[in-house]
């Protein structure tokens, strides 16, 4: 905390001590100093640490639909972080999203693993999922 008031501008030391905050299970104090770092600036990688970690905390909290509106926003704007679209699917889960969600997962998955033995199956894959 002495960080945060020693640096007032810092989003970086908001975003840590959110973090810490978040650690010990103080999700509402984090909350407020995720959206904080975001909102100050951060460089794209720990903004997208900052949304995904928001996005636990809400859903943490029980504000499914922030949740997934700050998961989604961040899916779209962060696609190379498949660590989103877990935590998304957990909390479409959580909102009774159960198709979407699992359609979400498996996308991902087909998204980011490559192995021999999706790829042979991937045709039949990608259509089971459309029909989920």
């Amino acid at each position: 905390m002495e960080v945060v008031k020693n640096h007032p501008n810092s989003s970086r030391a908001k975003f840590e001590l959110a973090n810490a905050y978040d650690f010990i299970g103080q999700e509402e104090k984090a909350i407020t100093l995720y959206e904080d770092a975001i909102s100050t600036g951060l460089n794209n990688e720990y903004e997208a640490y900052a949304l995904l970690q928001l996005g636990s905390s809400l859903r943490n909290v029980g504000r499914i639909d922030d949740a997934i509106r700050v998961l989604s926003d961040a899916e779209s704007r962060y696609p190379e972080f498949p660590s989103i679209t877990m935590f998304l699917s957990m909390a479409m889960y959580d909102k009774g999203m159960d198709s979407d969600a699992l359609q979400n997962t498996l996308n991902a998955m087909l998204k980011y693993i490559k192995t021999s033995d999706i790829e042979r199956y991937r045709m039949g894959i990608e259509n089971y999922i459309k029909d989920i």
